[in-house]
């Protein structure tokens, strides 16, 4: 009987050891987050809703929108190509990311992805000549096998000018500019990721704003025992229970650079009530000139941790929506960007059935200076409680006329004399 009890032992850790040892050389090494695929969806768009927030005719235009799409199954990343049609006059212009909205569409989950993210951005002659803004968005929500539907939406601010009236240039457009890292467990919850931009033509003289673009964060692959065959995997792809995630955006203001190679930071925060290791990776555009100006916003981030007994236990899984008015802003146009946001649950971390934090509803009034907008998130599992906290900051994007207006053609008109010859 002995024997048999040492036959059996044996062979179950046998069993386990292979398992190991097969899945071991057949790991996937976490790469950067680019290397997944990117190839557009086939799942049709649907939910679109667009609208100008304000436009100085032949000068400037500012539109909002927002735009969503199902994913049946990952790994790929949900992804729309949206354009929109721009008036004669804008021969610049670009996108901001001003929210996300992500859900899974059948039931709550664990996490291992969550992604908002520009990708690409141009503005391109449309048909007829008449000029077009296009952009690329990917999102995703994935859990550990990526086999669970979910729905992505994509909120926006989109601006375009010209340049005879606006001095300003944006750089970094068309890919974006991407920084990423990874951010092990005994570096703390916070990642702080340093960007600089080189390849640019801004100078030292122009005043410069960061316009925020995406976040893609990812829980990293680890060694796992559970039951199944093989039972042990030394690097498989990991799903965790989520209680904070967050982005700030850090500049202080549209000042001069004077190494002429624009520098910023940004720190994020994706964990559950531990501290786990994971990627992060942010994207921003640059937009620089004399006309540039910006009233920037950060927002501190405060890692959540452990669990607590201060909360609401009641159902409260609603979105949460508030109005918000900045007034006298010295600026001919101003536009928001959403710099910072943080979405946590309030006693501890939980299944994610939709999260997403986005502002809507802008209206910017040329006579008092004064911009109003809606903010709107959420983060709930299944059943919606327990409750959860949100924050967020906005940085103004400002821009003003050029101080000396182009000069009309007012040529006056020849004085054309013409004499009849009489018979």
């Amino acid at each position: 009987m002995n024997s048999y009890r040492l036959i059996l032992i044996g062979a179950v850790i046998l069993i386990i050891l292979t398992g190991c040892i097969t899945s071991r050389n057949d790991r996937n090494m976490m790469t950067p987050p680019d290397s997944q695929s990117s190839l557009p969806s086939d799942q049709p768009f649907y939910k679109a809703d667009r609208k100008i927030a304000f436009e100085d005719a032949g000068k400037f235009i500012m539109l909002e929108g927002s735009q969503c799409i199902q994913q049946a199954h990952g790994p790929e990343s949900a992804t729309m190509l949206i354009t929109h049609d721009m008036p004669a006059y804008v021969n610049r212009g670009t996108v901001i990311l001003n929210g996300w909205d992500l859900r899974y569409l059948h039931k709550d989950n664990e996490v291992r992805s969550l992604r908002a993210d520009i990708t690409h951005s141009k503005l391109v002659n449309g048909g007829g000549g008449l000029p077009t803004l296009v952009f690329e968005v990917s999102g995703e929500l994935s859990d550990q096998n990526w086999d669970d539907a979910y729905e992505f939406c994509v909120y926006y601010t989109g601006l375009g000018f010209n340049s005879v009236w606006i001095d300003a240039r944006i750089e970094g457009d068309y890919n974006g500019i991407d920084t990423w890292a990874l951010q092990t467990d005994s570096e703390g919850p916070i990642a702080t990721l340093e960007s600089l931009w080189r390849d640019g033509t801004l100078k030292g003289s122009d005043s410069i704003g960061v316009i925020p673009r995406g976040f893609y964060f990812q829980y990293d692959n680890k060694f796992e025992c559970e039951f199944r065959f093989p039972p042990c995997r030394w690097e498989d792809p990991a799903d965790h229970h989520l209680r904070q995630v967050a982005y700030s955006l850090f500049q202080t203001a549209a000042s001069p650079n004077p190494d002429d190679n624009p520098h910023w930071a940004t720190q994020t925060i994706f964990k559950d009530n531990g501290t786990r290791t994971h990627w992060a990776k942010t994207r921003a555009a640059l937009i620089g000139g004399e006309s540039v100006k910006l009233r920037a916003d950060f927002l501190p981030l405060n890692p959540r941790s452990g669990k607590t007994n201060i909360c609401r236990n009641g159902v409260d899984g609603i979105v949460h929506t508030e109005t918000f008015r900045i007034y006298d802003l010295p600026y001919d146009y101003a536009i928001p960007m959403l710099t910072g946001w943080d979405l946590n649950y309030e006693c501890g971390d939980q299944h994610v059935q939709r999260a997403g934090i986005w502002i809507h509803d802008i209206r910017f009034d040329p006579e008092s200076n004064g911009l109003e907008y809606k903010l709107s998130s959420i983060l709930r599992d299944r059943n919606g409680a327990p409750s959860f906290n949100t924050a967020h900051r906005v940085s103004v994007l400002g821009l003003n006329r050029s101080s000396i207006p182009p000069v009309a053609d007012e040529r006056p008109i020849p004085d054309i004399q013409i004499r009849l010859r009489q018979q």
